[in-house]
């Protein structure tokens, strides 16, 4: 588990707009991980990260993070983004959304 909630950098023009939202973001991708939680940042929401499917679901399950949305790759290496989906909506209510990148 990354936890990154800490080092938020906020940009002038949306200084503590979205401080309240913390955003999980699931890639095995090392550099669009580092790139996407750095943009959210920028806009100054809170950014969680996983690099596998299941320690993503291990961090939804736990409510003590305040997880508010999902980002998730549909090209994994230990589940598909479509079994990750499936799976969020069995035990949470939270946004996901998915992507493709090739």
């Amino acid at each position: 588990m990354n936890s990154d909630k800490g080092s938020s950098s906020s940009a002038t023009h949306t200084k503590s707009c979205y401080r309240d939202i913390c955003i999980l973001i699931v890639d095995f991708d090392p550099i669009c991980l580092r790139v996407a939680s750095g943009m959210l940042r920028m806009l100054t929401y809170e950014v969680l990260t996983a690099h596998r499917a299941m320690e993503a679901l291990e961090m939804i399950r736990d409510k003590d993070l305040g997880i508010d949305m999902v980002l998730i790759e549909l090209h994994m290496p230990d589940m598909s983004g479509f079994d990750l989906l499936n799976e969020i909506k069995r035990i949470s209510d939270m946004l996901v959304l998915g992507g493709w990148h090739p």
